[in-house]
């Protein structure tokens, strides 16, 4: 237990976090506003203080050591306690205030807004710090702690996160409204395999699906070209370029001029999206609330919801 004169503040708390989350300590003087030197003495007082070594670091790159994890575990978790006493604080006046942090799959954003607007019309008053990054950057960050919750397909089994399915994210086939294949009332999985692809990028949700139904169906697609654009690919495959696997979502969600859905067996590839969290972060109320949002009252939306 830390004596008075021993316990850090909280700016060194504050520092350190930013420290985890950038992994530079010059991004962490841009984030908090202070001189670079400053942070550098604040980091050293601060381990000086715990007696351990909180990070190592070796050329440009900053490792953090395992008790500087704990420590930056602890320090979230005070961030959480001192959000919490602020929203229960102005609860008291009828308010509900805070912010709610969320980090999402680019995808997902097709959908987020619908689900965003009811809740932060139930509670005017919270802030939303939203995110949107491609899949790898969005397990990294969840491997961090970052943020409140994570939206994502494919959620790693082998990391320390809650995971909830909440949306159904169906995969369906598109090409362009005067291909051949639209002519089809069925299209067979060996037909589609003659003709070119436009995919995601290895890595991201959708391919991750693409191809574990592939290997299960025993199937090869042509793939022409890759790109990390959901709305890019629906406009090349209505350029005729090549045919697509995307979310039902992605389709749906602005234009779709110009391109069909095709009837093809075994589609459409059914899977999941995930409302995660680390194990590690406690809810502050807020969170708490969201969750409490996300699977009690998502399917009043007239969103496609699992049963």
């Amino acid at each position: 237990m830390f004596s008075a004169n021993r316990t850090p503040t909280i700016r060194q708390l504050q520092l350190f976090s930013a420290l985890v989350e950038t992994q530079s300590v010059s991004k962490v003087a841009q984030r908090m506003y202070i001189a670079q030197p400053s942070v550098s003495i604040q980091l050293k007082k601060l381990s000086e203080l715990l007696g351990v070594e909180l990070y190592h670091q070796r050329g440009k790159k900053i490792v953090i050591t395992e008790v500087g994890q704990t420590v930056y575990n602890a320090a979230q978790q005070i961030a959480n306690n001192f959000e919490n006493l602020s929203i229960e604080l102005n609860a008291f006046n009828g308010l509900q205030a805070g912010t709610l942090r969320l980090c999402i799959v680019s995808t997902a954003q097709n959908f987020m807004p619908r689900i965003l607007g009811p809740f932060c019309r139930q509670y005017p008053n919270i802030d939303v710090e939203l995110s949107i990054r491609n899949r790898k950057t969005v397990i990294e960050r969840a491997m961090q702690n970052r943020d409140d919750f994570y939206v994502l397909s494919h959620c790693p089994d082998d990391l320390a996160l809650n995971k909830v399915p909440f949306l159904d994210n169906d995969l369906v086939v598109i090409a362009p409204e005067r291909h051949e294949l639209t002519r089809k009332a069925q299209v067979s999985l060996n037909r589609i395999q003659h003709y070119p692809f436009i995919l995601r990028e290895k890595g991201s949700g959708t391919r991750t699906t693409i191809d574990k139904f592939c290997q299960k169906h025993n199937i090869s697609l042509r793939q022409r070209m890759m790109v990390e654009s959901n709305d890019a690919i629906k406009n090349m495959v209505a350029e005729g370029l090549g045919l697509a696997i995307l979310s039902r979502h992605s389709v749906e969600n602005g234009s779709n001029q110009g391109i069909v859905t095709l009837a093809v067996e075994h589609f459409p590839i059914v899977s999941d999206w995930y409302l995660v969290h680390s194990k590690q972060r406690k809810l502050s109320l807020l969170a708490q609330a969201f969750s409490d949002y996300i699977k009690n009252e998502i399917s009043t939306m007239g969103l496609i919801v699992n049963e």
